[in-house]
């Protein structure tokens, strides 16, 4: 398994619905992960919780994982999007995405007491 974690969190267009948004996503992170260096990616849907309860709106979280360097398929990408191969909507402009590239500190920790 891939250490390397990519997230991508995003908040669809407001003109777009729900089940739009999630079928065009599943698409949208299939193409991506056909570049290589990822090796899948989970979808999810996500809210804020605050004291135990969830507050304001869904958000979406894709979860890549992906081995060797992020430029390798950031590269890839690029190319593959300027070539066609990667098509985005044209209110893919419209979405609100922050992302995070994380690296593992250290090995996976798991409870000891059981």
């Amino acid at each position: 398994m891939a250490n390397n974690v990519y997230l991508v969190f995003s908040e669809k267009p407001d003109h777009i619905s729900v089940d739009d948004y999630r079928r065009w996503y599943a698409d949208h992170a299939q193409e991506n992960i056909e570049s290589p260096g990822f090796v899948d990616v989970q979808r999810y849907a996500v809210r804020e919780v605050v004291n135990g309860e969830a507050v304001g709106g869904e958000q979406h979280l894709a979860l890549y994982h992906y081995e060797g360097h992020m430029a390798q398929w950031r590269n890839d990408l690029t190319r593959r999007i300027a070539t066609g191969d990667v098509v985005l909507r044209e209110w893919h402009q419209q979405i609100k995405f922050k992302s995070w590239s994380c690296t593992p500190l250290g090995g996976l920790l798991t409870p000891q007491s059981r």
